[in-house]
């Protein structure tokens, strides 16, 4: 029975591999799982239930648990891992991950004279944030929020926003990256929702969830993400996860060297028993959609995909203080065009 259950879900997780066309109908169950037990040999029925039950715990982001093994979502990396002012005036804070302390610091730096006068924007840096602590998610959203009324429910709490005339009303980018989950991935919700600002980089994760642990005979666990987490409009935060306004998709390892130096040329060796055989990496960029677009997209909510195509980085006979990090410089651009464009030159 537990076959019968699980095995439907795996089949229509693998259909896109299992079709040239996705959409096309699969065949009955039935007689796909037959086709399968009389065709391919190597296939028993033990490997049948693993793979189903494998492709039915990542549809619902869930994981087995040894006896006596403690899930810690929680990291060593600060509320706040850096902060820089990259000049005409754009505001720079990476977080490490979401905690209850991110809003209090958060607060401190926007409220800063010396960092914050003629500032044109900020750049949130959610990428490899994670988190659990969703009350600090929704306290550092607030940071950004003008009115009264609900931020986010996540179960065992929610949260309120306050109405205040000191929120941060210049403009806002947010990076982001399949890395961003949990209370971190909440913010972007939240921000989102409250159309505070625009995102660019990659999708989220989508594991801001509620999760349980159940027993198992076994003395195992099963770890499962039993409800989704809500943002103020009541909507749950898609488990397929947030999309960006402005896609900017690079390798995780790439996006890591440029968080370390956003400044760094990354290069990649051409082979991999010659360290010292290194080029300049090939990136994965879109189109630069020009600032109108931008301004407009801002205003009506629209999203902005973006032409993909391969473009090779910049050479190394550069100044040395170019920010390679595409998604970062897409954040510059963005920042320095809503500058322009603002009718008051302010």
């Amino acid at each position: 029975m537990l076959r019968l259950t699980i095995l439907p879900l795996f089949v229509l997780a693998l259909a896109p591999m299992l079709t040239a066309r996705a959409a096309a109908p699969l065949p009955a169950f039935h007689e796909l799982r037959e086709l399968i037990r009389t065709n391919v040999l190597q296939v028993t029925d033990d490997q049948l239930d693993q793979a189903a039950g494998g492709a039915l715990l990542g549809l619902v982001h869930g994981r087995l648990l040894d006896a006596g093994e403690i899930v810690n979502e929680e990291s060593d990396a600060p509320a706040i891992a850096d902060k820089r002012r990259f000049e005409p005036g754009c505001l720079y804070v990476r977080v490490g991950q979401v905690t209850l302390g991110l809003a209090p610091q958060l607060a401190v730096v926007l409220n800063d004279p010396a960092f914050t006068t003629n500032s044109l924007g900020l750049i949130l840096d959610l990428r490899f944030a994670g988190g659990t602590e969703y009350a600090g998610a929704a306290s550092t959203a607030d940071l950004f929020n003008r009115v009264a009324g609900p931020l986010l429910d996540w179960g065992s709490g929610h949260a309120e926003g306050t109405e205040k005339t000191n929120a941060w009303t210049r403009p806002v980018a947010v990076l982001v990256n399949h890395e961003t989950r949990g209370a971190a991935e909440a913010l972007v919700g939240i921000l989102r929702l409250q159309k505070s600002a625009m995102l660019l980089g990659g999708r989220t994760s989508g594991t801001a969830a509620i999760f349980r642990e159940i027993p198992l005979a076994d003395g195992r666990r099963l770890r499962l993400a039993v409800a989704g987490i809500r943002t103020g409009d009541g909507q749950t935060l898609p488990s397929t996860g947030l999309p960006p306004d402005i896609a900017v998709i690079l390798r995780p390892e790439l996006e890591r060297a440029y968080l370390a130096d956003p400044f760094n040329l990354v290069v990649s060796s051409t082979n991999s028993n010659s360290p010292t055989n290194r080029i300049v990496s090939s990136i994965n960029v879109r189109r630069r959609i020009n600032e109108a677009e931008l301004v407009r997209a801002r205003k009506t909510g629209e999203t902005l995909e973006a032409d993909s195509g391969s473009v090779s980085a910049p050479s190394p006979i550069v100044p040395p203080l170019t920010v390679r990090d595409p998604v970062l410089a897409r954040a510059l651009d963005l920042l320095k065009g809503l500058h322009l464009l603002r009718p008051d030159g302010k």
